[in-house]
């Protein structure tokens, strides 16, 4: 019994190893170590909105691909530019907050010191991608469970394959509904 547990231990850890070191597709920004004020408490000043990722995502297959979703889900963010936004997240996820609710949460809202930490395959085809941000915005505007005007977040960002559009897109579900955060 330890013998098969020590091979399927090994199987997998291959697997991964395989997964993780295949060549990286060319896409913007540099793979670089996590944005320093993230961990730093009391740090309230606001990052590049550039996303920057750890080696272990530059070195996924679909780098390039889910770069691009993630920087412009924070960029339509960021611009309240709810048509961009829709145009990488699912369906679902946009049922989930029409415009005026999407305008709404955050009108006052800036992401800043972006980063993905890694990501990994997730059930039905799906990827799930661990992502740091900072986020600034009103008090007023800031969650309810969550009161505070800058937080540090860490989340997991479920992605679904959209064979029809033909990307990934972020999608809604309990996957990201329990963010780690702290306050700056």
């Amino acid at each position: 019994m330890l013998g098969l547990v020590g091979v399927v231990v090994a199987v997998a850890a291959l697997a991964a190893h395989s997964l993780y070191n295949q060549p990286a597709a060319t896409g913007p920004g540099p793979a670089v170590a996590p944005p320093s004020q993230a961990s730093v408490p009391g740090s309230a000043a606001p990052g590049p909105t550039t996303v920057a990722f750890a080696s272990d995502f530059a070195a996924f297959p679909q780098h390039g691909q889910l770069l691009n979703v993630i920087q412009t889900y924070y960029n339509a963010i960021n611009d309240k530019k709810y048509d961009e936004w829709l145009s990488v997240v699912t369906p679902t996820f946009a049922g989930e907050n029409p415009r005026d609710v999407f305008l709404k949460a955050y009108q006052s809202t800036h992401d800043s010191s972006i980063f993905v930490y890694r990501v990994d395959p997730a059930p039905q085809n799906g990827l799930r991608a661990l992502v740091g941000f900072t986020s600034m915005q009103a008090l007023a505007d800031a969650p309810t469970q969550f009161p505070h005007a800058c937080i540090h977040w860490q989340v997991v960002l479920p992605l679904t394959w959209d064979g029809n559009r033909k990307q990934w897109e972020i999608d809604t579900g309990t996957t990201g509904l329990t963010p780690q955060r702290q306050a700056c």
